[in-house]
């Protein structure tokens, strides 16, 4: 670079003319056109002697001092690391925002017909909705990542940036580096949910579900009038005590026209099972025909449970659905239980997928970084090689649930990890080439 005569400070400025008496050492200038970079005096960040800020446009942009670099000077990469991490972190956060709440707002119009139905207000209707929030950031964190990766580093080559760092010697891994850390902590956020917040919060989705389900059955039931759960079940009570139990209750349940029953008895109260609501009867006659002489009998009992989980649509028996469960409880199946034994290889797999969702926030980032400072620089743009890693990405997903799908028919589970290591390591080999990179570095007294 060569140097500039302090006559030049008249048309710097006086500000500027004090600031480079102040550091002489920062009178190094690289004239191209009109555009002028000025390298930068020490600043209380870290003494980044080799960044050099534009003064057509303050405060953005970072070019490296070559000069400084080919003579051993220190190269401290702090503030390329900021600089780099924030221009990587806000568009993660807006697309992850963004992605989330359009995502958000498609599944939450499937839980409307639960608040039609059930009767229940705003406040019940959005806490619903929050509860499914964990499995989708599950799911948007690593394409948030590959998309803010695409975005910043496009940025960074339309700005010349990367260029310039490369002029001075800036590895792949230096400018890469920033990146792998947002991407190491979006990682763990994936695996936390998985493994924690996501079946938490689905067994807390349930039993609001139950709650509401077992409340309406109790709320839908008048005194003094026949209410009609379902088509073939109709219940009728006489009064209510004011303390959630029926006095005087009159069922007639024909819903199987084979067997169909009537029943009498003097208290009645709905409470959740695991199974749905169940209208328990207390001291009552039970009333059936004879299904070969046609006779009525009757039968006295004392507790009689009914499910009406017909009307309620509630869930399949006490068993968890897959997302319900924890890394234990898929990893190891209860075989006792006929589901679990007959779904064990389901239940292990999605175990195993979960450990491994975090690798695809890896595999994607490394994508955009070997699809944009990965290979030969061009001049002619990057648009060919975004596209290729856009369907990458979305083969790479694909892949990832077929090959869930076959290690829970083969018991192959190590087949979940597969994809995303391959995508990882061959993604790593081509972008750092560690001997390139300890040849780059500055050697003293060199």
């Amino acid at each position: 670079m060569p140097l500039v005569d302090l006559s030049a400070d008249a048309r710097l400025g006086t500000t500027r003319a004090r600031r480079w008496r102040a550091h002489p050492e920062t009178r190094d200038v690289r004239r191209s056109g009109r555009r002028r970079n000025v390298l930068a005096p020490p600043t209380r960040l870290s003494n980044c002697r080799w960044l050099i800020h534009s003064p057509t446009c303050p405060g953005r942009g970072f070019r490296a001092n070559p000069q400084l670099y080919r003579q051993g000077t220190p190269y401290p990469l702090s503030s390329l690391n900021l600089y780099i991490l924030r221009q990587t972190t806000t568009p993660f956060l807006f697309a992850l925002i963004a992605t989330t709440a359009i995502v958000w707002a498609t599944q939450s119009l499937t839980r409307l017909d639960i608040i039609v139905d059930h009767g229940q207000g705003l406040a019940k209707f959005a806490w619903l909705t929050v509860l499914i929030l964990p499995s989708l950031l599950a799911v948007v964190i690593p394409f948030a990542l590959f998309g803010a990766t695409l975005y910043a580093l496009h940025r960074l080559h339309a700005d010349s940036e990367i260029a310039v760092a490369f002029a001075a010697g800036v590895s792949r891994l230096r400018i890469a580096a920033p990146i792998l850390l947002l991407t190491t902590i979006g990682a763990g956020a994936t695996l936390w949910i998985n493994l924690d917040l996501m079946p938490r919060s689905y067994r807390e989705l349930k039993r609001e579900i139950f709650s509401m389900r077992a409340d309406f059955a109790s709320a839908i039931l008048r005194a003094g009038e026949f209410t009609t759960f379902v088509d073939g079940f109709t219940v009728y009570v006489d009064r209510t005590d004011g303390e959630g139990q029926f006095i005087g209750l009159l069922i007639n349940d024909y819903r199987e026209p084979t067997r169909s029953s009537t029943y009498l008895a003097e208290r009645g109260v709905v409470r959740q099972t695991p199974s749905g609501p169940v209208l328990y009867l207390l001291n009552g006659v039970a009333q059936r025909p004879d299904a070969e002489t046609g006779q009525m009998g009757s039968v006295s009992f004392q507790r009689l449970a009914l499910n009406l989980s017909d009307f309620g649509g509630a869930a399949d028996g006490f068993q968890m659905e897959l997302t319900e469960r924890y890394l234990g409880e898929l990893l190891h199946p209860d075989l006792a239980k006929e589901w679990d034994r007959n779904n064990a290889g389901r239940l292990v797999a999605e175990g195993h997928a979960r450990l491994a969702a975090p690798l695809y926030a890896f595999a994607y980032a490394l994508m955009a970084i070997a699809a944009l400072i990965g290979g030969a620089y061009s001049r002619q743009g990057y648009a060919l090689r975004i596209v290729i890693a856009c369907v990458g990405a979305i083969v790479l997903r694909v892949i990832g649930f077929l090959v869930q799908s076959l290690a829970a028919s083969t018991g192959l589970y190590w087949l979940v990890y597969a994809p995303m290591t391959i995508v990882v390591v061959v993604c790593a080999l081509l972008l750092f080439d560690l001997p390139a990179f300890a040849r780059a570095r500055p050697r003293a007294g060199t």
